[in-house]
């Protein structure tokens, strides 16, 4: 990240980048809405409409009203298995209702937290979440995958904070909106020989590109996030981690012989990696502007 950018991020001014964006994101889900539902959503009928688009796409029984539902088992549960989502690390049997509630009410919490602090922030994790699933595990915190888009797993453990889950919310519409951005105007390339690692920003540890790619971005959202409830002292691990990973993710000694090329079209481009595993047909191979969707060594 650019000392300017970081500087604009301090002041709270709206960060450039589009899976941050309220206005460009709502122009992506209503593309990708038309496409699949082969009908124009209106401002009032985009959410639902966006959300059976996706309920489509994944064959899943998701929600499809304003606001994302929370639930503890049921058909999300057995879909988010299915689809090797949440781990079984933990037996249904053994989760209370006591529990399953006072889960339900920390999310509920960390939601009313986002929309006291940044309504757009809320309004992003409205529309590209339909379902959030609360679930223990013994292995994970939770996450998503983009066979079930639309669907959160979270663990909400009680030290968990509003403000952690809040967080963990950001995080995770994040890499929705970069499936969605993927699936409209394109991120990664599909050319054989085009997969390598990179240092993940939010891990710190190397992944594959694509991956690495997500967490840069993720780190940015958490950033932000940070930053406007005055978190300024919890970023700086995670600012440098972030350097690190645009540095080998743009330096071309990073690519390991894979050649950066310049698309005359767009000046200033590079070539980016496959989605993550994904059953539906891929589209064609198309590039990502390095200034919109990263910052750092250029």
């Amino acid at each position: 990240m650019s000392h300017s950018q970081f500087a604009a991020l301090e002041r709270g001014t709206q960060p450039a980048f589009f899976y941050l964006d309220l206005n460009d994101t709502v122009r992506r889900a209503a593309l990708l809405t038309a496409v699949v539902r082969k009908k124009i959503p209106t401002v009032e009928s985009l959410k639902r409409e966006y959300a059976r688009a996706l309920a489509q796409l994944n064959d899943a029984p998701l929600n499809t009203a304003r606001q994302p539902r929370i639930v503890t088992g049921g058909p999300i549960l057995r879909l988010a298995r299915a689809r090797a989502l949440v781990d079984k690390s933990v037996l249904s049997s053994s989760y209370r209702t006591e529990s399953r509630a006072m889960a339900m009410r920390h999310v509920q919490h960390g939601l009313l937290f986002l929309s006291l602090q940044h309504p757009p922030l809320r309004k992003l994790c409205d529309l590209m979440i339909t379902d959030i699933l609360c679930w223990p595990s013994l292995e994970s915190r939770g996450g998503s995958v983009r066979g079930l888009l639309g669907i959160v797993w979270l663990d909400p453990s009680d030290g968990l904070t509003s403000l952690d889950i809040a967080e963990s919310l950001i995080h995770e519409m994040v890499h929705l909106n970069l499936d969605l951005a993927d699936m409209t105007f394109g991120l990664f390339t599909r050319a054989p020989g085009s997969h390598f690692e990179s240092h993940s920003a939010v891990l710190g540890r190397r992944r594959p590109y694509y991956q690495a790619f997500h967490s840069a971005c993720v780190a940015v959202g958490i950033i932000y996030f940070r930053l406007l409830v005055g978190m300024h002292g919890e970023i700086d691990w995670l600012r440098s981690s972030l350097q690190r990973c645009t540095c080998e993710l743009l330096t071309p000694g990073s690519l390991h012989g894979i050649r950066l090329e310049c698309n005359s079209r767009r000046p200033g481009v590079f070539p980016g990696t496959p989605a993550r595993s994904d059953p539906r047909p891929q589209g064609p191979c198309l590039w990502v502007p390095i200034p919109v969707c990263l910052t750092g060594c250029l």
